[in-house]
């Protein structure tokens, strides 16, 4: 004959093994989604970050070369070639925005910083290309839209919750 105490209840309860794996899967379900929803994220925006740089290397040598002025080439036409030669753009087209400037010496260079105090995008557009042997510094800033918006990878974004991706180019123009 069993005997029934307070504590009976409480030790057929712990003894009993059933659903054990469901809650161990609940317990490490949400850290494991966290960490593939990382992976994924920080993956893409490295992915298109790689994309946009390249893109810019790759475009700008038109200024480099001399014909971007033969071709007269305009500003939103070089944001253009850009994007398009980026695989995946993700709104490039509609949120790229390209800054060319001619330096008057190497020892010149300056970078842009292309958040204000505010959190927002404060980069002027501009689209010098000089011309032939003056140093050409080209800026390309990509805002970029978080994905999985679980988390925040850091703190170092722009007001609205956008990352900002950017590039650089720097070179002398070829004699042209």
């Amino acid at each position: 004959m069993r005997r029934a105490g307070p504590f009976a209840s409480l030790g057929r309860l712990l003894a009993d093994r059933k659903g054990v794996a469901a809650i161990e899967f609940a317990l490490l379900a949400l850290p494991l989604f966290i960490l593939i929803f990382t992976i994924i994220e920080v993956s893409l925006m490295f992915f298109v970050n790689s994309a946009l740089d390249a893109s810019v290397q790759k475009i700008s040598r038109m200024i480099r070369t001399g014909e971007a002025a033969s071709s007269k080439i305009s500003l939103t036409s070089f944001k253009a070639k850009i994007c398009n030669d980026m695989l995946l753009s993700f709104g490039c087209s509609d949120n790229l925005v390209v800054k060319v400037d001619v330096l008057s010496d190497i020892s010149t260079v300056a970078g842009t910083d292309p958040i204000d105090s505010s959190g927002k995008l404060a980069v002027t557009e501009t689209y010098n290309i000089g011309k032939g042997t003056d140093y050409i510094l080209v800026q390309a800033f990509l805002p970029w839209n978080v994905v999985v918006n679980y988390f925040s990878l850091s703190n170092a974004k722009l007001s609205d919750g956008r990352y900002l991706l950017g590039s650089s180019a720097l070179f002398r123009n070829e004699p042209f």
